[in-house]
């Protein structure tokens, strides 16, 4: 019989339920309310459940556009990334400028399609606007 941590999950459902902190394995399985709950309180864990799925739907339409960007902008990308701007095409040379690398997939960028961000050690980094993205959706979900 083993003393596991549980998840936060269940932390969070023993705090209301106030039954304590750890259980040995299996106990939680054990564990039933003796009284019947009435019509008032099902309705109400009814609402909760119902607004939570609700929300996990919004999330999840939220998540789906983000990455729909990320793909669109991923299919739109037309320059090589050595020679042109990995996203516009813009050709690199004596009168168009240098071009800048992205930190994260290396490719080269114009000025136009590139963001400037700080590293883990506060350097000055560059990113082409697709791994940026990248970046924000993985922020954001």
């Amino acid at each position: 019989d083993k003393w596991v941590c549980p998840n936060d999950r269940e932390l969070a459902l023993r705090a209301k339920l106030q039954t304590g902190w750890s259980v040995k394995t299996g106990a939680l399985t054990s564990f039933s309310r003796q009284e019947q709950l009435n019509d008032s309180e099902q309705e109400l864990i009814v609402g909760v459940i119902k607004r939570a799925d609700m929300l996990e739907q919004l999330e999840q339409r939220r998540v789906g556009r983000l990455v729909d960007r990320l793909e669109n902008m991923k299919r739109n990308a037309l320059g090589n990334g050595t020679s042109q701007c990995v996203l516009c095409a813009n050709e690199f040379g004596l009168l168009s400028g240098s071009p800048l690398t992205c930190y994260d997939c290396r490719k080269a960028v114009c000025s136009k399609c590139s963001v400037d961000t700080y590293g883990a050690q506060r350097e000055q980094i560059w990113l082409c606007k697709i791994c940026s993205e990248t970046r924000e959706m993985w922020k954001k979900s």
